[in-house]
């Protein structure tokens, strides 16, 4: 059989999803307005069209989810999950929720920021640390986005009236990055993405499933990665009971 060259980097990751693209009836060839920034056709740059999405949610209520998933049939390669939960005020405050699993055992992490900085909480162990502020890339979630937007050839599916209206993208063709390939006997790449006309991702969905035919028999790894605006607007965060009170901190400090 054929082999089909496939290069995948080092994090490899492609969203899987429970998230809709759009109602029937809603679909139409033309548009009246701009395209989003970076979309010409289809995703001509993600870079540029990911800029346009931070901007987007800039002072802007936004909560987010996010989840990433690998699937292996490969002897002593764990099957991994990462999940995690945005909630940011638009106004600097940010909470997030990171759990992370490796066949059956999770991990739990928050965090908490304000402005310029915060803190990271270990609930398993109770452990509180400082850590810095978030730029949008850190606060939106958009570098695996990002990667993945440039990782397939999509063509403008459909685009749906409303205001704004929404642009939905979709590819079966996986763009290898730059990087040594992979031989692999069979690649099932689907991919979509919902994107309105000033360029915000309001969801992000693909698999990639990779299979190998070697002298270990059929290996299957299948990666999946998610993207989903769940809520903007009028988003409260709360401040979770774990922060603790700084300025009783430079109380005992300053004696």
């Amino acid at each position: 059989m054929a082999s089909l060259r496939v290069a995948v980097v080092g994090l490899l990751v492609v969203a899987t999803g429970c998230v809709g693209f759009g109602a029937p009836g809603t679909e139409r060839a033309e548009t009246t307005g701009a395209a989003p920034p970076g979309v010409d056709d289809g995703i001509a740059n993600a870079t540029a069209l990911v800029r346009a999405h931070e901007r987007s949610l800039d002072g802007v209520g936004v909560d987010l989810a996010t989840t990433w998933v690998r699937r292996s049939s490969v002897p002593g390669e764990p099957n991994r999950t990462a999940r995690t939960r945005t909630l940011t005020d638009g106004n600097g405050t940010l909470w997030r929720r990171t759990v992370t699993g490796s066949d059956g055992t999770e991990r739990r992490v928050e965090r908490w920021v304000v402005d310029g900085g915060g803190f990271r909480h270990v609930p398993a162990t109770g452990r509180t640390d400082r850590v810095d502020g978030v730029g949008p890339t850190a606060r939106y979630r958009t570098a695996r986005l990002e990667r993945w937007l440039a990782a397939g050839q999509y063509r403008v599916a459909a685009v749906e009236s409303g205001t704004p209206e929404r642009y939905v993208l979709s590819t079966t063709t996986y763009t290898p990055p730059d990087g040594e390939p992979l031989e692999a006997d069979t690649v099932r790449y689907e991919a979509r993405a919902v994107v309105t006309a000033d360029g915000r991702v309001t969801a992000f969905s693909a698999t990639l499933v990779i299979v190998e035919r070697n002298k270990w028999g059929r290996q299957t790894r299948t990666y999946s990665y998610g993207y989903r605006l769940a809520r903007t607007g009028a988003v409260a965060v709360s401040r979770p009971a774990w922060v603790p009170d700084t300025r009783a901190d430079v109380e005992v400090a300053d004696g």
